[in-house]
């Protein structure tokens, strides 16, 4: 990448490299953690949201938690998995779950075990049972890959090869072309409203520029539900109606690496939210609309200089059997739009920051992201204004997030690391303090004031609290008198004095009597330290934060010296018995 670039790229970021993009607090609490066997393996989290259950697949042993049951996980004895092929005399499969979609017409789960290459489907009724089962040869999904329940028909994808279409009528059934690029899918979204009868994928691609460099392209493909494949000579059981388009994000510089995708569904249209990462450890989340993305695939020209004149390539509704070796020999070729899908604005940037997932929630008509860090650590993030709210800490130690899920009437996100599963309540409003002023600085759409304490059943979301000194917002201060601590402290010895961080993006000072002393930070602590005690340290002191123009007192204490030989000697003489005593009981 040339200076020029650089230097476009650097003054975007710097533009929004400030405190905003730190979590403002850290929060521990409203979690509830799910440990599973050290030989389980989970690999994706599946939500039948009717029953508010939260599946959970392992290699060969299927779980279901609910926020009333506990810690433990439930495990669910699924009846064995018969080859209808087989008579009935064969014994039964070992189970390995390659998917794992929420069910329909009444049934909890719809589930795929793999064996030998082949693949069968059942759904899972609330009895356990297994039901509608039909099996699929040649087919193999994996459960880490996106895949997508439509009707009675599952799309699936698999790495480096494409998008599939299954049911139980193998006539029907859809593969791939075969391709030579390195691809990573990353979701998969059916058509809403005029587009129904469309299936989405959003892939990252690996090409290799000129000078041998490696470059990510970040794609959406559209294909026809009704397609049925082309003739017996040409991609007879393959894509005849799959056209690509490229996603451009960037300001100054383009973000390629596209790392994954959330859907946010409105009244109308679909909102896509991008995750992308460069080389500078900067992450940025485009945010697309499927309108528009519809729109390129209907009215932009294609590269290609030879589209066939009699059929616009991508169009549903015919028989893709019997169009012409023309468009059929067209469609081999992968064709893609000239016109790029362009965000709906600028990305949002977040620097030295190394997100891994997205998910999206809409609340109180406030858009909010959650944002997984390498750490094992999840962002809750306020996409407009930007702002970071919170960080919240799953794991009681670093791990690598393996999937999220987000339970958006419940207001719950799921985490899972490779033998635990989290779920952390978004509406811990105490969290931000007992005062209005720290409830709105919170600027949490979950969590609101009313009137006595920040709580998610507040009328008005945090954001919307204008003054918290109306009468309504009473019994909040503007500043609170906390009661002086008072401490003795022995003459010459080393003290210091405690202020909790009650937010990252305040300021804190250390006052004695009205003459500003030190803070030496920490990260969750303001200190005031005291290296030899004397009469000079005697007094008054207090610890003051300030943020956005709300100032608050949170630590007063007064300090005296200990100025009794007997006192500063009694905690020696007391260890000097009690060794005393030790050496004579040997």
């Amino acid at each position: 990448m040339d200076w020029t670039a650089f230097c476009a790229l650097f003054s975007c970021v710097s533009l929004v490299s400030s405190s905003k993009l730190h979590p403002r607090v850290t929060v521990d609490t409203g979690i509830t953690r799910f440990s599973f066997e050290n030989n389980i393996s989970l690999m994706k989290l599946g939500d039948a949201s009717s029953d508010k259950i939260i599946w959970v697949g392992g290699q060969s042993v299927l779980y279901s938690i609910s926020p009333t049951q506990g810690s433990k996980p439930l495990q669910v004895n699924v009846p064995p998995f018969q080859n209808e092929n087989k008579d009935s005399n064969s014994s039964p499969r070992s189970l390995r779950f390659s998917v794992l979609q929420e069910g329909a017409d009444g049934n909890v789960l719809f589930i795929c075990s793999s064996f030998d290459g082949n693949s069968e489907c059942c759904n899972l009724t609330s009895s356990y049972s297994l039901t509608d089962c039909f099996t699929s040869e040649n087919y193999e999904p994996d459960i880490n890959e996106p895949s997508l329940l439509v009707g009675n028909m599952l799309y699936f994808t698999k790495r480096d090869k494409g998008l599939y279409r299954i049911n139980n009528n193998k006539k029907y059934n859809i593969w791939p072309q075969t391709n030579e690029e390195e691809q990573t899918y990353l979701k998969l979204v059916a058509g809403k409203g005029q587009h129904k009868d469309k299936v989405y994928s959003f892939f990252t691609e690996k090409h290799k520029s000129e000078d041998e460099s490696e470059l990510w392209i970040p794609r959406v493909s559209q294909s026809c539900m009704d397609d049925n494949g082309g003739s017996k000579s040409l991609l007879q059981s393959s894509w005849t109606s799959m056209i690509y388009s490229r996603l451009f994000c960037g300001k100054g510089y383009e973000f390629t690496k596209m790392i994954d995708v959330a859907t946010l569904e409105t009244d109308n249209d679909i909102k896509v939210y991008a995750l992308f990462r460069n080389y500078w450890n900067i992450s940025a989340v485009c945010v697309y609309n499927m309108t528009e993305i519809s729109s390129i695939f209907t009215s932009s020209e294609f590269n290609s200089r030879s589209v066939p004149d009699n059929h616009r390539p991508g169009t549903c509704g015919t028989d893709s059997t019997a169009l012409s070796p023309e468009v059929l020999g067209f469609m081999k070729d992968r064709p893609e739009m000239k016109d790029w899908v362009m965000p709906e604005n600028g990305p949002l940037l977040f620097t030295h920051r190394h997100y891994t997932h997205i998910q999206v929630d809409r609340v109180r008509g406030h858009t909010v992201l959650l944002l997984s860090l390498e750490s094992g650590g999840v962002h809750k993030v306020l996409e407009n204004p930007l702002f970071v709210i919170a960080e919240y800490l799953p794991f009681q130690h670093e791990t690598h997030i393996t999937s999220m899920l987000l339970d958006a009437s419940e207001r719950r996100l799921y985490v899972s690391s490779s033998h635990e599963v989290v779920q952390i309540d978004l509406q811990t409003c105490q969290a931000y303090g007992d005062q209005c002023n720290e409830c709105r600085l919170s600027r949490d759409p979950y969590c609101g004031w009313d009137g006595l304490r920040c709580t998610s059943r507040a009328k008005f979301p945090a954001l919307d609290i204008l003054n918290c000194n109306k009468p309504e917002a009473a019994p909040s201060k503007t500043e609170v008198e906390s009661e002086s601590t008072v401490i003795h402290v022995s003459p010459s010895s080393k003290h210091f004095l405690l202020c909790p961080k009650t937010s990252h993006h305040a300021e804190y000072r250390w006052y004695r009597g009205e003459t500003l002393e030190e803070c030496v930070h920490s990260k969750q602590s303001c200190l005031y330290l005291i290296h030899s005690m004397n009469e000079t340290h005697e007094g008054h002191y207090r610890c003051e934060s300030t943020e956005e123009g709300y100032t608050q007192t949170l630590r007063q204490y007064t300090l005296s010296m200990s100025r009794s030989d007997g006192l500063r000697l009694a905690p020696l003489l007391l260890m000097l018995t009690a060794c005393h005593g030790l050496l004579a009981s040997f």
